[in-house]
Formats: structure tokens, C-alpha cells, sequence
């Protein structure tokens, strides 16, 4: 399993929300380039990035401190957040991201993410945030009555990376995992895929990596981390078990 540390970005800044609510932004590094080399530092393979700005006004706001984090760090980096056309998807790979994270897309545009999927095969991620169920876009702002189960008929068979699959009740709530949720989606979906949402303890970190085998590639950690709740290195160790 890979552990993906959370760098949302915000103002400039690496910050952590509840629930999406970006007036609740709480502010634990005001550099992200530095956070990303402690992440690097402690033995991470991978780093999440959230261009959190970016979800919201439809397009990349924050790309210099992004492309910086990129030219400082020798790790995978996993980018979501206003990708909203072709030519940002070009650049962000040409920048040298591994994988981009497409969420307003899937329903904005499905045919852009079909043909994105088809250009970058195995590098497009899918991001599935749920709240009751049915996905939410545009920065968790706008709800729709489009499911996980929609999803997996129309992009299923494509060659994407992963979903990403986050609970938004949970996120950043510090209450503990939803298993019954995760492994929901683990059903639902035929590739693996890569839970978010309500991680607290290293205690929720052995439970998926119990369930692995169910269907998870990973799992994005944030607040749990900043606020020492997880210990990075010794999290990894757990997903490094055969």
C-alpha cells in the first residue's frame, strides 16, 4: 500500500480543511515546498497535492509553488485541483507530475477525461468525493446525483491509475475511518483504489492495510499527520508489511 501525504494549498499556504469548508482552513506550514522535503525526508514515495484555490475558481492558481515542490523533491507527486482542460493536463506532465487527479471533469466534461485518459494511459486519476453517496464537484461546493457506481459504468473500463475516494463527511473530522464505506467503493470499482477521508490513527492505518487485498491502493493522510496523530515513519512501515 503507498501512504500519500496531503499538501493542500491555499493562499499560498499548506493548509487543512473540515469537510471541504474552506473558511475553516487551518494553516500548519506556510511553506509547501518545505513540507514536501519533510515528507521526502521521512521515507514518503508519493506526496498529494491539492491546488486548493485552484478546485475552486476552475483553473491553476497556485502552479509556481507547485512547480517549485516538483524541481525540490525526487519523490511521486499525485496533483489535483483545477485541472479543468487538455492544455493543463499537457503542462502539469510536462512539469513532471506522475499523476493528475480529475474530479469536476467527470461530470463537466467526460469526453475531455476519456480523451485524457486515452493520451496519459495509467495516468490520470479519478476523483470520486462523496457526500451521501453522490458526487460532489467544484471544490466540494456543488452536489450532483451522480454515484460511484455511474462512474464505474462509464470510466471502469479505461485505463485510469486509480480512484480516489474520499469521504467528505469524514475528511479532516479526525473521527476515525468509515471501513464500511471504503470497502463499499472497493465493491463498487474494479481497479483498487485509494481511500480519503476521517484517517486518524495509525490504528485505522492497520485496518486498511488488513483490507488491502479488498481492493486499496492507498491512502491520502492529512490533518492526522500535521497534528502528530500519525507518525509518518512509522505509517509506512506498516504499508511496507508483506
Amino acid at each position: 500500500m503507498i501512504l500519500f501525504p496531503a499538501i493542500d494549498i491555499k493562499n499560498g499556504s499548506c493548509v487543512r480543511l473540515v469537510q471541504g469548508r474552506m473558511e475553516e482552513a487551518t494553516v500548519f506550514n506556510e511553506d509547501p515546498v518545505d513540507q514536501a522535503k519533510i515528507f521526502e525526508s521521512k521515507g514518503c514515495k508519493w506526496v498529494h497535492i491539492v491546488d486548493l484555490d485552484g478546485a475552486i475558481k476552475g483553473r491553476s492558481v497556485n502552479q509556481e509553488i507547485i512547480k517549485k515542490i516538483v524541481s525540490s523533491i525526487n519523490i511521486k507527486i499525485q496533483l489535483g485541483g483545477g485541472i479543468r482542460n487538455i492544455k493543463t493536463i499537457d503542462k502539469w506532465f510536462e512539469v513532471g507530475v506522475e499523476r493528475l487527479v480529475v474530479g469536476s471533469l467527470i461530470v463537466n466534461n467526460p469526453n475531455l477525461v476519456k480523451e485524457a485518459i486515452k493520451k496519459y494511459p495509467g495516468k490520470i486519476v479519478l476523483g470520486i468525493d462523496l457526500i451521501d453517496n453522490k458526487l460532489a464537484i467544484e471544490g466540494w461546493v456543488k452536489k450532483t446525483n451522480i454515484s460511484a457506481i455511474d462512474i464505474e459504468k462509464d470510466f471502469g473500463n479505461l485505463d485510469i491509475a486509480s480512484f480516489v475516494c474520499t469521504n467528505i463527511k469524514k475528511d479532516g473530522a479526525m473521527e476515525g475511518i468509515d471501513l464500511d464505506f471504503i470497502l463499499n467503493n472497493t465493491n463498487i470499482f474494479k481497479k483498487p483504489i485509494i481511500a480519503s477521508g476521517g484517517i486518524t490513527s495509525l490504528k485505522d492505518l492497520q485496518t486498511l492495510k488488513k483490507n488491502e487485498t479488498k481492493g486499496i491502493e492507498g491512502v491520502i493522510c492529512g490533518r492526522a499527520i500535521y497534528e502528530g496523530k500519525i507518525d509518518i515513519i512509522k505509517a509506512n512501515k506498516i504499508f511496507e508489511i508483506n
